[in-house]
C-alpha cells in the first residue's frame, strides 16, 4: 500500500529533476507548504533509486527526461524505467510526474491504474501552485492523469513491442515476427491495429508506415 500522507512529521520527499532551476522552485515550494517534511533531492535515476532504497520516501516528484547517470545525457526513455522500477517496488511511494512533455505516460497507463501509490502529473509550465494540488492528490493516494494523457486510447503491449523493434531498432517484419516469436501474419495485423488505433488512413503519395510513427511519436509512444 502507498504511505500515508496525513501526518507532516513523517514524510519525505524526495525531488528527481537534473535542471537547477526546477530544483530551486519546486523544493522551497514543498518545504514552505510542507514545512515538517525532509525534502531530498537527486538529478540523475541512478542517484534517485539509491535515495528511495535508503529513505522510502513518501512521495517521489520525477521529471520525465532524465540521465540515467551523472554526467549522462536526458532521455524521456530514462524517466519511464525509473517510474516502472518505482512503481513495481515495495512500498510504493506517491509519484507526482512534472514534465515539459508527459504524453509517453501514455505507455504506463495501465501499470498506473493499478497502482497502489497516490500518482499525478503535469506539465512543468503549469502554475506552481497546480503542482502543490496535485501533489496534495497523489499524497491521499489518488490517481490523476491530465486529458491529453488520459484521452489516449489503450494499446496491447503487443502493439508497442512493434513499434521499438521497427523504429528504434530498425527491424523487418520477418525479423519482428522471429524476435517476437510469433507468425508474420500475426505481425501484419498488430500493424493493422495500430493504424486503427492510431487513426493512420492509406493516402496516395504517402509511406504508411511512416505515417503511423508520425503519429505513434505525437501521442508518446514513441521518444
Amino acid at each position: 500500500m502507498s504511505q500515508a500522507g496525513s501526518d507532516t512529521t513523517q514524510q519525505t520527499f524526495l525531488v528527481v529533476d537534473d535542471h537547477e532551476a526546477i530544483l530551486e522552485g519546486t523544493v522551497p515550494a514543498l518545504k514552505s507548504k510542507y514545512p515538517q517534511a525532509e525534502v531530498l533531492t537527486a538529478q540523475d535515476a541512478q542517484s534517485a533509486l539509491g535515495q528511495v532504497a535508503r529513505r522510502q520516501p513518501t512521495l517521489v516528484v520525477v521529471d520525465l527526461s532524465l540521465p540515467e547517470k551523472p554526467q549522462a545525457v536526458a532521455n524521456p526513455e530514462v524517466g519511464i524505467q525509473l517510474l516502472k522500477t518505482l512503481m513495481q517496488g515495495h512500498p510504493a511511494p506517491n509519484l507526482m510526474v512534472l514534465s515539459t512533455n508527459i504524453k509517453p505516460l501514455v505507455r504506463l497507463k495501465p501499470l498506473i491504474n493499478a497502482y497502489e501509490g497516490g500518482f499525478a502529473a503535469m506539465d512543468k509550465s503549469l502554475p506552481i501552485r497546480e503542482m502543490l494540488r496535485l501533489i496534495d492528490f497523489a499524497l491521499r493516494g489518488s490517481i490523476y492523469l491530465p486529458p491529453e494523457v488520459r484521452a489516449r486510447p489503450e494499446f496491447d503491449r503487443k502493439w508497442l513491442e512493434v513499434l521499438t523493434l521497427k523504429f528504434q531498432e530498425g527491424l523487418t517484419d520477418k525479423a519482428i515476427a522471429e524476435r517476437m516469436e510469433v507468425s508474420d501474419r500475426t505481425v501484419r495485423n498488430y500493424w493493422i491495429r495500430l493504424q486503427d488505433a492510431l487513426g493512420v488512413y492509406d493516402e496516395p503519395g504517402k509511406d504508411l508506415r511512416i505515417q503511423i510513427e508520425i503519429e505513434a511519436r505525437k501521442v508518446g509512444l514513441l521518444s
